[in-house]
């Protein structure tokens, strides 16, 4: 018995051996269903973690200046219109419009040409248009010295033109242009696009880089023979730098032809992911600002010394009229940032 249970005893040491030595193995535990990510909720546009930024251009953005305007303006906007303003101050359009297809801006003062491309890239809706001198819309004239061969299609008593484009522009075909600016709208852009769209060509321009150059050029003859600047928001035969050494400007040199006021002043626009609660608050609230002088004068400096009186609401069919023109020479819009 002694013998039986010490055999025992070594059998059941033996298989304790064999299992300790032997290799074991780890069950792989039943794909474990991940725990979820917090991810924070981002606060609506217009929270002060998350304000509605607003972007002028400037020429220089770090002049204390422009900082302290765009300080007091964010702070103005934010009380009117009861969420969080920030004003951010860019060097070129360039750089704004880059702004505004990253997100990191949602809504801009805008120039005719600057909209009309930033809209064609989804980036831009207008909301407000400005009053710029007395007017929403304006236009270009043809001019010529009043000694020259050219039938006048222009009533100075209605300030309209008298016969449209097809009647009073072929006349022109043949002689030489003064254009002020190849960037220009009023005074080389729309003008250059009408004798185009209606088949009128003239020999070479002469580029006179400023409206009262132009002027100049017709008022003393043999330099051009026809001339294009801006109308209906004011005249540059009347601008103090002619007069002052011309007085007879307006008389020596006079107007052949008129377009309608086609060219949108200086707009608001936001970017069409902007909820429609926080594009109204801001809409309100600047509509309010531009009727207060002071921050009008606010407004204004950050955009150049360019003068509002007033803002009104429109839609983007307002820059039909002007596209449909300008379709005639097919402008590239990139290279006219800040036109």
């Amino acid at each position: 018995m002694k013998r039986h249970a010490s055999c025992t005893i070594w059998v059941i040491l033996g298989l304790v051996l064999l299992t300790s030595c032997s290799p074991t193995t780890t069950p792989i535990p039943a794909t474990a269903t991940p725990l979820p990510t917090l991810t924070p909720t981002p606060q609506p546009l217009g929270h002060p973690e998350n304000p509605l930024v607003i972007g002028f251009v400037v020429e220089n953005p770090q002049t204390p200046e422009y900082q302290s305007a765009a300080q007091r303006l964010s702070t103005a906007l934010t009380e009117r219109a009861k969420l969080s303003v920030q004003i951010r101050l860019f060097e070129t359009y360039t750089n704004l419009i880059a702004s505004l297809e990253d997100g990191v801006v949602h809504a801009v003062f805008l120039p005719p040409l600057t909209y009309i491309y930033a809209h064609e890239k989804g980036l831009a809706e207008v909301e407000l248009l400005a009053n710029h001198f007395g007017v929403y819309f304006y236009g270009s004239m043809f001019l010529a010295n009043a000694e020259s061969n050219f039938t006048r299609y222009f009533d100075p008593v209605t300030n309209r033109s008298t016969a449209p484009a097809e009647t009073a522009l072929p006349q022109l075909a043949g002689t030489r242009p003064c254009w002020v600016d190849p960037t220009s709208i009023a005074g080389y852009l729309l003008p250059a696009a009408l004798l185009k769209q209606i088949d009128i060509e003239t020999l070479p321009a002469v580029i006179a880089r400023t409206p009262s150059a132009v002027v100049r050029a017709l008022y003393i003859k043999g330099i051009c023979d026809f001339g294009a600047t801006f109308a209906i928001s004011g005249d540059p035969r009347t601008a103090s730098t002619v007069l002052n050494d011309l007085p007879d400007a307006e008389q020596r040199v006079v107007i052949l032809w008129q377009t309608e006021p086609i060219i949108p002043n200086l707009n608001v626009s936001f970017h069409p992911r902007v909820p429609a609660a926080a594009r109204q608050a801001a809409t309100s609230a600047l509509m309010d600002a531009v009727s207060d002088a002071d921050l009008n004068a606010l407004i204004s400096q950050l955009n150049q010394g360019y003068a509002l009186q007033a803002l009104k609401r429109v839609d983007d069919s307002v820059y039909n009229p002007l596209r449909e023109i300008l379709s005639a020479l097919s402008p590239d819009l990139e290279t006219l940032l800040g036109r």
